[in-house]
């Protein structure tokens, strides 16, 4: 049955929270779930909230669908730009675009590599390092939870997905109660799978 993001969130925690036993220079974070996709630029987007924590680590829909392995990759990528943004390190240029040498050494140091032989990407440096071998076994249990709860979440997200119009393409749901039980919902979100009502037990049906 889909849950809310509370659960994705405290799984986030934990991850968070196993990751800098290994790094503690890495303060404890906020983390945010969003319904949009990941952008490309990476410019310092890091502040301190009201209760010191760091606020910017933002988890993004596509990659809530690419997996948990994606969403681990993407929480060790921010990672590694929190640490060279407390150390007062550049790691981007190009508005945020090319990512440098010092960016690839902070990634190693969350468990990041860049694959063997692979050369720098033209124009991006080392955007997208992956999960190394040892950052895989430290975090199987952090993999392991995330596939339990990224599929009970994503059904509450509103992933994009526009019209001509540029609106977004929406469609009405309702379950078998009597009355029916309604809401709206991207039809994105709608096709990844059944919503079950917890009071009938029967799934949302489009109108």
């Amino acid at each position: 049955m889909p849950t809310s993001p509370g659960p994705l969130l405290a799984t986030l925690s934990e991850l968070w929270d196993r990751l800098r036993v290994d790094v503690p220079d890495l303060p404890p974070v906020r983390p945010v779930i969003s319904p949009t996709s990941r952008l490309a630029d990476h410019s310092p987007r890091w502040s301190r909230d009201d209760d010191g924590l760091i606020a910017g680590l933002i988890v993004n829909a596509d990659a809530l669908q690419a997996g948990a392995d994606v969403v681990l990759e993407n929480v060790l990528h921010d990672a590694a730009h929190i640490l060279n943004w407390l150390r007062g390190v550049s790691d981007t240029t190009m508005n945020g675009v090319y990512h440098n040498q010092s960016f690839l050494t902070a990634a190693e140091e969350v468990g990041l590599i860049w694959p063997e032989g692979a050369s720098r990407v033209k124009g991006k440096g080392f955007p997208n390092p992956v999960l190394s071998d040892a950052a895989r076994t430290r975090h199987a249990a952090d993999i392991h939870a995330l596939e339990e709860v990224i599929p009970l979440t994503l059904p509450h997200l509103e992933l994009p997905s526009t019209t001509r119009a540029g609106r977004t393409d929406r469609v009405s749901m309702a379950c078998k109660c009597d009355p029916p039980r309604k809401f709206r919902i991207g039809r994105t979100v709608a096709a990844q799978g059944p919503i079950i009502c917890g009071v009938c037990n029967s799934p949302f049906t489009s109108e």
